[in-house]
């Protein structure tokens, strides 16, 4: 499955090269005004901060003890295809490999959850520190309606779809102790260096959609600066998911 995503994401990329390739080499009637007239091709970087969560901050996660976004960095390629003369209004279509990461130490109490013991998994309540590294890959594809409000600023926003192509979600618990199958369950205690690890990477979702808002200023005619915000609307992990 992890294969067939990367091989669209190549394609993607490819198409969005190909489409500049032929805004170049086009000589011909309305297609090449079409890709030449009107039309702003950009190659982008970018670094993002944020992180994943459950939906409604969960009551379970008692304090977190530190956050490190890390560095996430972005590379893409995007056009805007302005609807008039005085380019007042376009639609904005790109293509861009994204990081996206964090690491978490959190104090939880009864959070349900997955580790590994003994060389055996065990599900249950957990109470003590939660220790979570994520770093995944996507290719993001954002479709976007941009809108200029002077000769320096425009502000854009749409939907976007993400595509992973290399994924990462481990950690460990410590420092506390572990209720097997219920709240009352047997009790495993984590404690010194006892830890008990997990690896959910498997389990993360390979397609996610969202949306983005986001504005830019003209530095210089051809550098610009740039800030978007993008939130995605399903799941991190597939819908079977239960850890």
């Amino acid at each position: 499955m992890k294969q067939k995503y990367r091989q669209i994401s190549l394609l993607l990329i490819a198409s969005l090269f190909i489409l500049v390739g032929n805004a170049q080499a086009s000589n011909k009637g309305a297609f090449k005004s079409f890709f030449t007239e009107n039309i702003d091709y950009e190659v982008n970087a970018q670094f993002a901060i944020g992180g994943s969560m459950p939906t409604n901050f969960p009551k379970e996660i008692r304090k977190i003890e530190s956050f490190n976004p890390g560095l996430q960095l972005g590379l893409g390629l995007q056009a805007t295809k302005w609807l008039c003369d005085d380019q007042d209004w376009g639609v904005r279509l790109g293509a861009r490999f994204q990081a996206k990461g964090m690491k978490t130490e959190a104090r939880v109490k009864n959070y349900f959850t997955e580790v590994i013991m003994d060389n055996a998994s065990i599900k249950g309540y957990y109470t003590g520190l939660v220790n979570t590294e994520v770093q995944n890959t996507y290719v993001v594809v954002p479709l976007s309606v941009v809108k200029s409000l002077s000769e320096r600023w425009n502000i854009y926003g749409g939907l976007n779809m993400s595509f992973l192509i290399d994924s990462g979600f481990s950690g460990y618990v410590s420092d506390g102790y572990l209720r097997q199958g219920s709240p009352t369950g047997e009790k495993h205690i984590f404690e010194g260096e006892r830890r008990g690890p997990y690896d959910f990477s498997n389990d993360l979702r390979t397609f996610q959609w969202g949306a983005q808002i986001g504005g830019e200023y003209a530095l210089k005619r051809n550098f610009n600066i740039f800030a978007n915000l993008d939130y995605d609307f399903n799941n991190v992990f597939k819908s079977d998911f239960t850890a």
